[in-house]
């Protein structure tokens, strides 16, 4: 009798070792596709405003609304990546600025 329980506790303990096993293997792929998917975003922003040197672009209402979504995107993924609330308002430490900071 208690080599069967034993049996049987061998065998879940294997199988529950092999979904672990597995949900961090996933957990890690996540995590390593949203640090790309930041610097990718910084990239672009960074890209971006180097092309538009003379902010004509960002202070346009049309096109300023891409800057402003990619600014809050970066500012999602930063609370993400970093696991830290991060205001919008505030200068990252990466140099970029919000179109409010700009004008001031």
């Amino acid at each position: 009798m208690i080599y069967i329980l034993l049996g049987i506790m061998v065998v879940l303990v294997a199988m529950l070792g092999y979904a672990v096993f597995n949900l961090l293997r996933k957990v890690e792929l996540y995590e390593t596709m949203i640090e790309r998917f930041y610097t990718n975003t910084i990239n672009i922003l960074r890209t971006v405003r180097e092309l538009d040197d003379r902010q004509m672009f960002e202070k346009d209402d049309e096109v300023g609304t891409l800057f402003q979504q990619l600014i809050g995107t970066i500012g999602e993924l930063r609370g993400v990546v970093y696991e830290e609330v991060y205001d919008n308002t505030q200068e990252s430490s990466q140099g970029f600025k919000t179109s409010q900071e700009y004008q001031s």
